[in-house]
């Protein structure tokens, strides 16, 4: 399995030895959208693979991570590492920053002002280029909480400082997301869910969704997040695909403890739908069967047999 670099929200690096084996055996296009990270499309072994997500700095990320070779990548966020004075436990070993550490905090209390000063100048920098801007982001990813994305309502990025830094593990998976890449017939879109319906699909084609989950309070919910009109959009388009025969999947949530998507529900049980659902263990949360009602409910909805 390919991992990507990018540790998107609701990303399904856990859940691919799960989702691959319930795709069609044989595809011709493989649409991600809503891709995030990449992670599903990344693993595909179709002829093609489009992967589409409407997050502009995600998407600028991604084609850049394409666009330029491991080492220039490696050399420029080298550089940025020095001009901001954050650890590097790749080149000078986690052992040289012994005496900084506090507790369970790694790195915390090393980065936090070279880190806040890198991310004021993400924010506030007229950079030359979408690709220049690109890798400072990448190198906010790898120093902030949990490699994770987020920006607030001003399009700011707003993560606070990690414990880790731009360490072998995370440069592993740089280099192995690049030689994916390199290897595979990849597109990335920054463009609405309904972009679908421009490709020309064929039912040898297939469609996989993993969209922002209605009923969860994940980051991508605030600020308005995903909402009701755009669950029945989404959900409308997947109609018109499964009209003209093309296969395709969904990942969604269809109960969290006392809520319940009944906007998705009631369209599985129209159409009839394949629901299929997913071990819950790739979670970081404990996960007690006695109490499944209780849990969220993650499923793989598909419109061909599995």
């Amino acid at each position: 399995m390919i991992l990507s670099p990018l540790n998107y929200t609701g990303n399904k690096s856990r859940l691919l030895t799960q989702l691959l084996p319930l795709f069609p055996a044989s595809i011709n296009r493989f649409v991600d959208v809503c891709c995030g990270g990449g992670s599903v499309g990344i693993n595909s072994s179709a002829q093609q693979t489009l992967c589409i997500d409407s997050n502009v700095a995600v998407i600028e990320l991604l084609r850049t991570l394409q666009h330029f070779s491991e080492h220039f990548i490696l050399q420029k966020m080298d550089a940025i590492i020095e001009q901001f004075q954050l650890s590097d436990s790749f080149h000078k070993d986690y052992a040289f920053y012994h005496k900084y550490i506090e507790g369970n905090n790694g790195l915390k209390a090393y980065n936090k002002d070279s880190y806040k000063r890198l991310r004021e100048f993400y924010n506030n920098h007229d950079f030359q280029s979408w690709k220049e801007k690109s890798l400072y982001l990448f190198v906010l990813i790898a120093y902030c909480f949990n490699n994770d994305i987020r920006f607030n309502s001003k399009g700011q990025f707003n993560m606070p400082v990690g414990k880790t830094d731009f360490n072998s593990s995370m440069r592993k998976k740089l280099s192995s997301f690049k030689a994916g890449i390199h290897s595979k017939n990849i597109k990335f879109y920054m463009a609405d869910f309904s972009i679908v319906q421009e490709f020309k699909l064929t039912p040898k084609d297939f469609v996989y969704v993993d969209p922002p989950y209605l009923i969860t309070d994940a980051v991508y919910n605030e600020n308005g997040g995903w909402t009701p009109e755009q669950e029945k959009r989404l959900l409308a388009v997947l109609s018109k695909l499964d009209q003209q025969n093309i296969p395709f999947a969904l990942s969604n949530v269809l109960r969290k403890k006392t809520q319940e998507n009944s906007l998705l529900l009631e369209w599985i049980s129209k159409n009839k739908f394949n629901v299929k659902f997913l071990d819950y263990h790739y979670r970081a949360a404990s996960y007690n069967k006695k109490d499944r009602n209780s849990m969220e409910q993650e499923v793989l909805i598909c419109n061909y047999e599995i």
